[in-house]
This record gives structure tokens, C-alpha cells and sequence, in this order.
């Protein structure tokens, strides 16, 4: 710390006090008749001890208020050394603190590296029972999926098997009058040829006529059992068309007969030419499958010239009929196994919907996608898509206002 200096004696006084003495012996010097004599002489050195005394005197003081400060300053500086020591040993012992946390900390944490192994295989053991209960719970539900799929798979196999077995019957049907109808132009040939000889040659060209129509129409028929049932795109097979009606047959025999009725006849009218069995028509690639054929009103196939077969539902889109909905929304209730992962989307000109940019429809359960609405005042026509990039098998759909359809959407 800094000391203020110890005042000091003024210097003038003892200056001019020494001045005087000298004055006084240079005049006892100067004007004294005997310079030697006891009396000058003594009194010419006390005044000169005088004068060196008061010369003396504050350098004396001075020195001594030097000294007192040096004293001072030296007794601050070793304060200051001291405090600089006791600071220097307080940081000494925070120093030595902090090596002994950092000593504990170096060892906590070669504990936990000495550990870490063993905490590594645990959470990686626990990782893999995780993964392996997801996986798990993956397969259930991709085996639940799978079984369902199955299910609604063998409910169309079984519709279709149903429709083959109508078939089926109805080409027996047909055999079984084209076998009468045969029989019948035997008889009516035997009664031409009693008839007349020249009637005969001419019924006889005609009925052999006729029996090579009826020929290859059966071997039509058969040729059409025979062949491979097409597969559709629902995964399973689509039944070729039934053959077309026995009319040809109908009326060559007719013909027949007329002909043995009347054997003298100049000429009988040319009879119609059968027309050829039509092979089942193959769907183009950029068309649905459902599209092979024509369909009615109701969404069933319709086969040209057999006898059309109703029934309550689309077995191509798997749509019910249009119920009236109990809260007077228009509802669409579709039946889709798309995978995990994938979505339903709805185009159309609806409500809320549009043909370039589809809305997500809402997930209702598993295969089960749904999408309504209470401001339809007009019919709906809308089309469904697979992650609104994929079109549905089933085309457009059309939902009338307050109306609930359920369909099923195959991919």
C-alpha cells in the first residue's frame, strides 16, 4: 500500500541560525585585536560548532524520516508478499481440490468405460427382442391379411365354379335338343324319301346339308368345353361364353320338313346361314378385365345369344346394391386389400373430389376404406386408385345422392 510521507522540519531556520554563526566568526576573525586569544578564539569555535550543528540537525531529521519510510514501505512490501503468499496458497489447495474431483471423475469414468461393454450387449439384446417382437407382430398381421385375402379369393373361385356349373348345364341343355332336333330331321328325311324319288334326292341334299351344320355346331360346342377357362385379373378363371342359340338348327329342320310336306315344290327359299360359334373376346392390356364382355344394367355379364343369368351382385367389382344411407349421406364403402403401407384414393366429380388429384379415403378396418359426404345433390361419378397412382379394375362408379354401395376393388 502507498504511505504518505512523514512531514519534515523546514530547513530555513537551521540554515540561516548556521549562516548567522559563520557571520559572527568571520567578524570575530575580522575585527578582533588578538585572533588567538582565549576568549575570541573559543567563542569563534563554539559558533562554528553552532553553525555545524544547525546544518547537522536536518539532515539528521531527514535521514531518520527516510529510513522511517523505507521502514514502512518495506514493512508494506512483505504485508503484500505475505497476502500474495497466503492467496497463492489458497489457490494451491483450490487446485489441489480440483485435481482430486478430477482424479474421482477420471476414475468414475473408467468405471463406466469398464462398463460400457457390458451395457452395449444389454441394449443391443434389448434391441433385438424389440425387433424381434415387431417382426413378429409383422407376420401376424401380414398372415391375417394373407387369410383374408384367401377368404375373399375362394368366395369368387366359388362364384365362378357356380357360373362354370350353370354353364355347363346349359351346354347339356343345348346338346340335348340339338340331339332331338336331330332325331326329328331322320324323320322327316324318311318321310321325304316316301315321298317321291325326285323330292328325296333334293330332301337328301339338304339334309346332309343340315347334318354338317349340326356336326361342326357340336364340335363347336365340344371345342368350347374343352378349352382352357381364361383367367381374369380377380385371380380366378373366367367362364367362356355359352354357345349361341340352336336357331340355325331350328330352322334347317323346319326347312325339312316344309320340304317333305311339299315334295313337288320348284324351289324352296334359301334357308339362313348358321352363324359361327364367336370365341371369347381377350380384354386389351390397357382395359380392366371386367371389360371382356358387356355388362347390363346391374353389372352382370351378359353372353351374346344364352340365356343371361341375374344376379344381386357385381361378381367383377363385387358391388352391392345402393341402399338408401340411414343419416341421408352419400356413401362408398370399398373392399380393398392393398398391403401395409398403401392407401385408397377417390377421383371424380363429387363433392370435395376431383379427376386429377385424388383424396385419401378414410381407413375404416383392415381391407375396409371408406368415403362420404351430405353435400351431393346430383349423381357421383368417381373412379378409386392405389396410392392415386393405380386404377381399379372396377372402372368408374356411379353413387346416387343419399345412397350407401359397397364394392370390392381389385388391383
Amino acid at each position: 500500500m502507498n504511505l504518505e510521507p512523514a512531514p519534515r522540519l523546514n530547513k530555513l531556520p537551521f540554515f540561516l541560525t548556521a549562516t548567522g554563526c559563520v557571520i559572527v566568526v568571520l567578524l570575530i576573525g575580522l575585527f578582533a585585536p588578538n585572533k588567538f586569544s582565549p576568549l575570541p578564539f573559543l567563542t569563534s569555535v563554539g559558533f562554528l560548532i553552532v553553525s555545524i550543528t544547525a546544518i547537522m540537525i536536518p539532515i539528521l531529521i531527514d535521514y531518520a524520516a527516510d529510513s522511517a519510510e523505507y521502514v514502512q514501505q518495506e514493512r508494506a512490501r512483505v504485508a503484500d508478499q505475505v497476502q500474495r503468499l497466503h492467496a497463492a496458497a489458497e489457490s494451491l489447495a483450490r487446485a489441489a481440490a480440483q485435481i482430486k474431483s478430477v482424479e474421482e471423475a477420471v476414475h468414475k469414468t473408467a468405471h463406466t468405460a469398464e462398463n460400457l461393454p457390458y451395457r452395449m450387449q444389454e441394449k443391443l439384446a434389448e434391441f433385438n427382442e424389440a425387433l424381434a417382437g415387431k417382426e413378429e407382430n409383422d407376420r401376424e398381421a401380414l398372415e391375417q391379411e394373407l387369410a383374408e385375402l384367401r377368404a375373399a379369393n375362394s368366395e369368387q373361385l366359388k362364384a365362378v365354379a357356380d357360373k362354370i356349373q350353370k354353364a355347363a348345364a346349359d351346354w347339356s341343355a343345348l346338346e340335348a335338343a340339338a340331339r332331338k332336333h336331330l332325331a326329328a330331321a331322320q324323320d322327316a328325311a324318311a318321310k321325304v324319301q316316301a315321298a317321291g324319288q325326285d323330292g328325296a334326292a333334293k330332301f337328301e341334299t339338304r339334309l346332309a346339308d343340315a347334318l354338317a351344320k349340326l356336326d361342326a355346331k357340336l364340335a363347336s360346342l365340344a371345342t368350347a368345353a374343352s378349352a382352357p377357362v381364361a383367367p381374369i385379373a380377380d385371380g380366378g378363371h373366367q367362364p367362356p361364353p355359352p354357345p349361341e342359340s340352336p336357331a340355325p338348327i331350328v330352322e334347317s329342320v323346319s326347312v325339312v320338313e316344309s320340304a317333305a310336306a311339299t315334295p313337288e315344290a320348284p324351289a324352296p327359299a334359301e334357308e339362313p346361314k348358321p352363324r359361327k360359334p364367336r370365341a371369347p373376346r381377350k380384354p386389351k392390356p390397357e382395359e380392366p378385365a371386367a371389360a371382356a364382355a358387356p355388362e347390363t344394367a346391374s353389372g352382370e355379364p351378359v353372353v351374346p345369344d344364352a340365356p343371361a343369368v341375374t344376379s344381386s351382385t357385381d361378381e367383377a367389382t363385387g358391388s352391392a346394391e345402393p341402399a338408401a344411407s340411414s343419416d341421408g349421406a352419400t356413401r362408398l364403402l370399398a373392399t380393398a386389400y392393398i398391403g401395409i403401407g398403401n392407401k385408397l384414393y377417390i377421383r371424380g366429380d363429387g363433392p370435395g373430389l376431383s379427376w386429377d388429384k385424388g383424396v385419401p379415403m378414410q381407413f375404416v378396418s383392415i381391407g375396409k376404406w371408406g368415403w362420404a359426404t351430405h353435400d351431393a345433390t346430383a349423381p357421383v361419378a368417381c373412379k378409386l386408385y392405389k396410392n392415386d397412382e393405380t386404377a381399379a379394375l372396377s372402372g368408374e362408379i356411379r353413387l346416387e345422392p343419399g345412397k350407401h354401395v359397397e364394392i370390392t376393388a381389385l388391383f
